[in-house]
């Protein structure tokens, strides 16, 4: 469709369940709301993907945007300015911002990005979005990527936050030959005994987002079990490359923010909301410890070095 061809009309469409199914709006007339949770490079540049690829399709858009800097008093003020601006959608960046934002307002579309997990959106019935947390099937085939020689995954999480999607990796493990020893923590306390069972047995030590186990207080903890124990960590990050785990996976901050702008696309077009399935990132990159991958003599090919987007 040609940059210059308007798109329909201005107003939203009531649908049951407030679905958030907004009528085709004039390319000029388009006003957006950003809710941005902390500041920072990473939020910066998903802003500007998402900019940018509404940009190439001919939309060009008014930004409201409201930096909340995790403030309470932000969140309730830039809500009451939303509501009472009606924009044509809403996009939000972190979860703090995703979640104020989808349990306020239900009539007026929501595209969430630089969220861990899509279960902000649960339930949610005018929003959808990106989530930073790549599928287990993803980790697992880059861990044997990285790692091919390993038959058993050991993995510490806490059941409260993690225990239906270590059960799912369980499963996922199976079909791809790969043993997963799990360990529950209930307890920062329960930390050591954790590792110390699991170091007899596993190839790998593979680190799941969980806010009871991997956290900058065990960071030290882990990282030390990995080096004296030759037991290779497959980190969150980068930061935790630097500091010591083999290798890590991320997204691509501007791509997500792109991928956003798509589903933010679809819904000016007329697309309800609720019918796009919140999706994970889909560009990965990945950071080497070659120190690291020396230290425990792992062998890493050439490609996966030349290809990495850091190397420490």
């Amino acid at each position: 469709m040609h940059k210059k061809i308007l798109m329909a009309i201005l107003t939203l469409i009531p649908i049951l369940l407030f679905g958030g199914n907004m009528a085709r709006v004039e390319a000029g007339n388009v006003r957006i709301a950003v809710l941005i949770s902390y500041q920072g490079a990473p939020f910066d540049e998903t802003l500007e993907g998402f900019k940018q690829y509404l940009r190439k399709q001919g939309i060009s858009a008014d930004y409201d945007i409201y930096s909340l800097e995790a403030s309470n008093e932000k969140v309730v003020q830039a809500l009451l300015k939303v509501k009472k601006d009606k924009p044509d959608l809403i996009f939000t960046l972190g979860s703090l911002s995703t979640e104020a934002a989808v349990k306020e307002i239900v009539d007026i579309p929501i595209i969430a990005g630089m969220i861990l997990r899509s279960d902000a959106l649960r339930g949610t019935p005018n929003g959808t979005g990106v989530f930073l947390e790549f599928p287990a099937e993803t980790q697992l085939k880059w861990l044997q990527n990285f790692l091919p020689d390993t038959k058993t995954v050991g993995v510490i999480y806490n059941p409260t936050e993690n225990r239906e999607r270590i059960k799912s990796a369980v499963r996922i493990g199976q079909k791809m030959a790969l043993k997963i020893e799990t360990r529950e923590v209930h307890a920062p306390e329960d930390l050591p005994n954790a590792l110390n069972e699991l170091s007899k047995n596993i190839d790998v030590l593979w680190g799941v987002a969980d806010n009871l186990v991997l956290t900058p207080q065990t960071a030290r903890q882990i990282l030390l079990f990995s080096f004296r124990n030759f037991i290779p960590l497959a980190g969150l990050s980068s930061s935790w490359v630097k500091a010591g785990a083999l290798y890590s996976l991320e997204g691509d901050y501007k791509d997500n923010g792109m991928q956003c702008g798509e589903m933010a696309f679809r819904v000016l077009q007329g697309t309800n909301v609720n019918s796009i399935t919140p999706m994970p990132q889909r560009k990965i990159i990945y950071s080497l410890n070659l120190n690291t991958a020396k230290h425990m003599k792992i062998k890493i090919s050439e490609k996966l070095i030349r290809e990495a987007y850091l190397t420490y």
